[in-house]
């Protein structure tokens, strides 16, 4: 009945119960108390058993035993008020799922006082909002914030930790010590977070094997950041992760937020136990599911590729190119990527801002596609205006900078390298992109 309807509370259940029994002539009522206790024991129980017989329920069948990404996000939905059940009893599934909140703390304070840390929010190309480095609790009036899960690309969720201080890069950096043996390293903020863990193992050699992952940031995220940060993060060009989308984490979201309507007004030893009830059975879902989607996702990739294939082949045709240049394309598309400065001064730094503004006319054309509400689309106009009205100031700024002979219109044709003899082909930038995102997906 909870995994049916996830947002059913006990009362209502009960309520259902008294209605019936009085329905059929009997009499009494169930105690709540009672009843919640008995079935919480009764789920332990199942649990002791399980473990008996070596059945682990926060371990994918499929990725083990060497997993290949692992995705982490926050649920903010997930807070519980401050004025909720109090109650000094222990969870029965303490540290089974959600960590101790001693040990994340222990581990928060320690990053926090060994490195220094930058205050504010960190913001992706300007626009957009990542976690934070550093924060204080919350003075509102909820006392956990949220979760930070922990899922495979397969959907089966692996652990968590309840949130204290917001987003802050700790708390996904203590489930990356947990699953430190994963290849790839999936975030929607990839591209603020892996310079952050970088900076933090200077400081904390001990943490120095976290670097041996590679940094993925969710493809459908990626989307929504720059280009020049789509080319350099995104996983949908990583070599090895396949068709990993890294978002698996929004799914199992999607499932648990319908939990949040109950969980927040509950004790914190119920809230940890529900929540940990819901994702065993969640995971039992996925894990009885598995064959049967992995079979499905075997037959969609074989054809997703042999597509691919033809269309790299098609384009080869139309554009009369060779293999050698495809991969010069794409060597100097991530060369670009990885030329990066923030200095207003300078030419090349603005140039490489108008070529990420492409997004512009990405939005444009994709206005229709993306919603269908005329809030929607209000939303995507403005946001429109905003790109339109910065690249205008830009190029501007860049035209006052370099000679009338390097100016440039908005309606101007960036130059691509045509590979050979050294010589130019004026391409615009989106397709030399689509060029090199058609490859690379064929290639893998």
């Amino acid at each position: 009945m909870k995994m049916a309807a996830p947002g059913l509370s006990f009362q209502a259940y009960l309520r259902m119960l008294d209605q019936r029994t009085l329905r059929f002539g009997r009499t009494g009522k169930i105690s709540t108390d009672s009843f919640i206790k008995s079935f919480f024991e009764w789920e332990a129980v199942r649990y002791e058993v399980d473990i008996m017989c070596k059945e682990e329920p926060f371990t994918c069948p499929a990725c083990s035993p060497d997993m290949l990404a692992v995705s982490v996000d926050g649920n903010r939905k997930h807070y519980r008020f401050k004025n909720a059940a109090r109650s000094e009893e222990q969870a029965i599934f303490d540290g089974v799922f959600i960590a101790r909140d001693e040990d994340v703390s222990r581990f928060v304070d320690y990053i926090h006082t060994t490195t220094k840390h930058v205050s504010g929010r960190g913001v992706c190309g300007g626009q957009w909002s990542a976690a934070r480095e550093t924060s204080q609790k919350s003075a509102s009036s909820s006392h956990e914030e949220g979760l930070e899960l922990a899922v495979c690309r397969h959907g089966v969720l692996l652990c968590a930790l309840n949130m204290y201080r917001g987003e802050i890069f700790a708390y996904p950096l203590y489930l990356q010590t947990k699953l430190a043996s994963s290849m790839f390293f999936c975030m929607d903020v990839t591209c603020k977070y892996w310079p952050y863990l970088q900076r933090i193992t200077k400081s904390c050699p001990e943490l120095q094997h976290l670097l041996d992952m590679k940094p993925f940031l969710s493809v459908f995220h990626a989307k929504a950041h720059d280009f020049k940060c789509e080319v350099k993060w995104s996983g949908a060009y990583q070599e090895g992760a396949g068709l990993t989308l890294g978002e698996e984490v929004e799914q199992v979201n999607a499932f648990l937020s319908r939990i949040a309507v109950t969980t927040k007004y509950m004790s914190k030893a119920g809230r940890t136990d529900m929540l940990t009830l819901m994702a065993m059975r969640w995971n039992q879902q996925k894990v009885s599911n598995l064959a049967t989607s992995l079979s499905r996702r075997y037959l969609k990739t074989t054809k997703a590729l042999e597509k691919q294939l033809q269309n790299l082949e098609s384009m080869k045709a139309e554009l009369a190119v060779t293999e050698k240049q495809l991969e010069d394309w794409i060597r100097d598309v991530n060369e670009w990527a990885e030329t990066t400065t923030n200095n207003p001064r300078d030419a090349a730094a603005l140039a490489s801002k108008i070529e990420m503004l492409i997004s512009v006319k990405r939005r444009s054309q994709r206005l229709y596609k993306d919603t269908d509400s005329n809030k929607g689309h209000s939303r995507i106009r403005r946001k429109i205006r905003d790109e339109k009205g910065v690249l205008t100031a830009t190029v501007e700024k860049y035209n006052s900078m370099v000679p009338s002979t390097e100016a440039l219109c908005l309606e101007a044709i960036l130059s691509w390298r045509k590979l050979g003899h050294g010589s130019y082909q004026t391409v615009s930038l989106s397709t030399s992109g689509q060029r090199e995102e058609r490859s690379t997906l064929s290639w893998q």
